[in-house]
C-alpha cells in the first residue's frame, strides 16, 4: 500500500530558547601577579682612549706609503658582529652615606668591549683595513640589598661611537676614542596584589618612525600611552539576550503601518565588557495579521555598533537600569530578499526582579525617515540581563 505524504505548509518559526547567557564579566579585581622589581636604574655615558697595534701587514702597507710622502688617515666603524658587550667582574659591599642616613650598597666593576673595524686610507685612498677589540673598565655604586648578585644585574649598551685621535703613532700604534652610553637595571622577581581586568589586543596597524641617525645618548622616557588607541575603554554595562516574543505589534513601513508577528533578538553587548565584541542579530516573522502590508518579515544585522550609554530611565516605563547602542546594518526582506542599509537604536532594559523586561528597536533609512519601530514591554525576565561593568572611574582611593 502506498502512502501519501503531505507537505508541510507555511512558514516555521525557530523553537524559543528563553533563557539568556549572563554575561560574562571583566570588571576590576585583586589579581597576584608575577614582575620584576627595579630596585636601582643607573644610565651613564663616558669616554675612553685605547691604543691600538697595526697588525704587521698592514703596518708594512702605512710604512711604504709614509715613505712615499703620502698622507695617512684612519677611520673606525661602528661596532661590527658580534655587537657591545657589558659584564660584571666583581661586586664589593660597603657602607655609604645618602642624605644623612648609612646605606649598604654593592659597588660593581663592569668590562665594557667592542669589536671595531679600523680602516687605514693612504691620499684617501683604501689601504687596508683590520678588526680589533677595545675594552675598558668602570666601577658603579648600585642599591644591590643582599642576597642579589650579579643574576641580578642588567646591563646594556644603548649607544656606541668610535673615531681615531689622529695619525699613525710610532711603534705602528694608533689611537682611538671611545664614547659609551649604559643603561644598567638591578631586577629580581616579586609577587604583587593589583587591581586590575583583562584586556583585549589591537590591530598591529602603526608604522615604526625610522630613528634618527646622528650620535646621541638615547633620553630614558617611557612613551604616553596612547588612549584613542589602546587599550579599549570599557564598557560601563552590558548585555545578554536571547528572547523569541510572539504577537507583538510593530509599526512598519512608509508611512507606519501596524503589523503582528513575532521578534527574535539575539545579542550579546559588552561580552567581558569589551566594546569591540558586541553582537546582535534581530528577526521578524510577520503573522500577516491583519495582511494588508504583504509579508513584511525580515531580518536585521548590524555592520557597526557603538559603546553602550547605560540608562536608568525609560519616559513611562519604570526600569532599573538599561543600555542603548546605536550604529548602521543591513535590513534583508525574506520575501522579496531586498536589501536596504539604515541607522538603528537598540534599547534593552531591565525592570524589577521577576518582571517583564523591555526591547525597543528603530530603524531609520538614508533619507532620515522612521522605517520601523518596534517597543516590546513583555520581554520574560530570564531572556535578558543587564549587568553593570566596574571601572577604574568606579574605585574610590582612599588614603590612610
Amino acid at each position: 500500500m502506498k502512502h501519501h505524504v503531505k507537505p508541510i505548509m507555511g512558514r516555521q518559526l525557530p523553537t524559543p530558547t528563553p533563557t539568556a547567557t549572563p554575561p560574562i564579566s571583566n570588571n576590576l579585581q585583586e589579581e597576584c601577579i608575577r614582575v620584576n622589581k627595579v630596585y636601582d636604574w643607573v644610565v651613564l655615558a663616558n669616554s675612553y682612549r685605547n691604543k691600538i697595534a697595526l697588525p704587521d701587514d698592514c703596518q708594512a702597507l702605512v710604512d711604504a706609503a709614509i715613505r712615499a710622502g703620502q698622507d695617512i688617515t684612519l677611520s673606525c666603524v661602528e661596532p661590527v658582529s658580534p655587537g657591545p658587550t657589558c659584564r660584571v667582574v666583581s661586586i664589593r659591599r660597603e657602607n655609604i652615606t645618602v642624605n644623612g642616613t648609612t646605606v649598604r650598597v654593592g659597588v660593581v666593576r663592569f668590562v665594557f668591549g667592542a669589536t671595531v673595524l679600523v680602516r687605514v686610507f693612504a691620499d684617501g685612498t683604501p689601504l687596508c683595513e683590520f678588526t680589533t677589540t677595545v675594552q675598558f673598565d668602570q666601577e658603579v655604586v648600585l642599591c644591590l640589598p643582599e642576597p642579589l648578585d650579579e643574576d641580578n644585574i642588567l646591563c646594556r649598551i644603548s649607544a656606541f661611537e668610535c673615531s681615531p685621535t689622529g695619525t699613525v703613532l710610532l711603534g705602528g700604534m694608533v689611537q682611538l676614542d671611545v664614547i659609551v652610553c649604559v643603561e644598567i637595571q638591578v631586577e629580581a622577581e616579586v609577587k604583587l596584589e593589583v587591581l586590575a581586568k583583562f584586556c583585549s589586543p589591537r590591530p598591529n596597524n602603526i608604522p615604526i618612525p625610522s630613528p634618527t641617525p646622528s650620535f646621541r645618548c638615547p633620553p630614558i622616557t617611557f612613551p604616553p600611552q596612547c588612549p584613542p588607541i589602546f587599550p579599549v575603554r570599557n564598557c560601563d554595562c552590558q548585555a545578554s539576550v536571547n528572547a523569541l516574543v510572539p504577537n507583538v505589534s510593530i509599526s512598519i513601513g512608509i508611512p507606519l503601518a501596524i503589523a503582528v508577528g513575532t521578534i527574535q533578538l539575539i545579542a550579546d553587548i559588552c561580552p567581558s565588557c569589551d566594546p569591540s565584541s558586541s553582537s546582535f542579530t534581530f528577526n521578524f516573522f510577520d503573522a500577516l495579521l491583519p495582511d494588508v502590508l504583504g509579508d513584511q518579515s525580515f531580518s536585521f544585522s548590524p555592520t557597526t555598533i557603538s559603546s553602550p550609554t547605560c540608562i536608568s530611565v525609560l519616559p513611562i516605563l519604570p526600569i532599573v537600569t538599561g543600555l542603548i547602542v546605536t550604529g548602521t546594518g543591513v535590513r534583508t526582506f525574506t520575501a522579496t530578499g531586498a536589501q536596504e542599509t539604515v541607522t538603528y537604536s537598540l534599547t534593552l532594559a531591565e525592570t524589577g526582579l521577576g518582571l517583564p523586561d523591555v526591547i525597543i528597536l528603530t530603524l531609520t533609512d538614508s533619507s532620515g525617515i522612521l522605517v520601523f519601530s518596534a517597543t516590546i514591554t513583555v520581554v520574560p525576565d530570564e531572556q535578558l540581563l543587564v549587568a553593570d561593568c566596574i571601572t577604574f572611574g568606579d574605585i574610590v582611593i582612599t588614603t590612610p
